[in-house]
């Protein structure tokens, strides 16, 4: 009698998982990227509630240095804490830009452009936010020096006119219209990938994503104050509502 035998072809590969298959976020990324857009979000206000008052900030950022220069110098003490606060949040986007890439569970391509674009978010804020912190302080002690000739008052003039015009387009254009914005839309969009509750919130990101991209015009001469602060205000409320919902999902668990 003749056996056949049937053999099975076997392979020494596990199975593959799907390619959107992602691990989920550990309880510890978690809890840290909710505490750290909390305490962006914080410092934000913190600097907001300190430099109002007494500069009249942001409004004042448009006024000329024969205005600002003196404020600035009756005020250091004011100036200088809310715009270490206002530092604290920009560098604060540093390590959240990594936090999210994991807790967002985004895939390879998409989590380092996001990485990239909100390292320079929060680098291109910081450089344009130290200018308050060190050089205008020193212009602002020589322009009130009684010493202080007009031919160096107008000299000073120039140098803070320049530097606003550089600092402030990196930190304001660069910083928070375009490398913010790009950031946001890779993150709303990550949020829709999730589901559920993500969903709601990862509408709301395009909105605030489209406010921000509204300074950019600035850039041909379009000025609207207004546009900035407001969508300032628009994205600082949006991370919060992103800080409550990493924040619960752990509740939930």
């Amino acid at each position: 009698m003749t056996m056949t035998t049937t053999l099975t072809p076997t392979t020494d590969r596990a199975p593959r998982p799907a390619a959107d298959a992602i691990a989920r976020p550990s309880f510890s990324a978690r809890k840290l990227t909710g505490w750290l857009l909390f305490g962006q979000f914080a410092a934000m206000w913190t600097a907001f509630f300190i430099l109002m008052p007494a500069i009249n900030w942001p409004a004042s950022l448009d006024e000329p240095a024969s205005v600002m220069l003196p404020l600035l110098d009756a005020n250091f003490g004011a100036v200088f804490a809310g715009y270490s606060s206002y530092l604290t949040h920009a560098l604060l986007l540093i390590p959240l830009a990594v936090t999210l890439r994991h807790t967002l569970r985004m895939g390879p391509v998409a989590g380092v452009v996001a990485v990239t674009l909100g390292v320079m978010a929060g680098f291109a804020k910081a450089l344009g936010i130290v200018r308050w912190l060190f050089l205008m302080p020193a212009l602002a002690t020589a322009y009130i020096d009684p010493a202080a000739s007009q031919a160096t008052r107008d000299a000073i003039a120039v140098v803070f006119d320049a530097f606003n015009a550089y600092a402030g387009g990196v930190g304001e254009l660069l910083g928070v219209g375009l490398f913010a914005g790009l950031w946001t839309v890779l993150l709303a969009s990550a949020l829709l990938r999730l589901g559920g509750a993500a969903r709601i919130i990862g509408y709301a990101g395009f909105v605030a994503a489209a406010m921000l991209f509204t300074t950019l015009p600035s850039v041909v001469g379009i000025e609207a104050p207004i546009l900035l602060t407001l969508s300032g205000i628009v994205w600082q409320l949006w991370t919060a509502a992103l800080a409550v919902w990493h924040l619960r999902s752990l509740a939930a668990r």
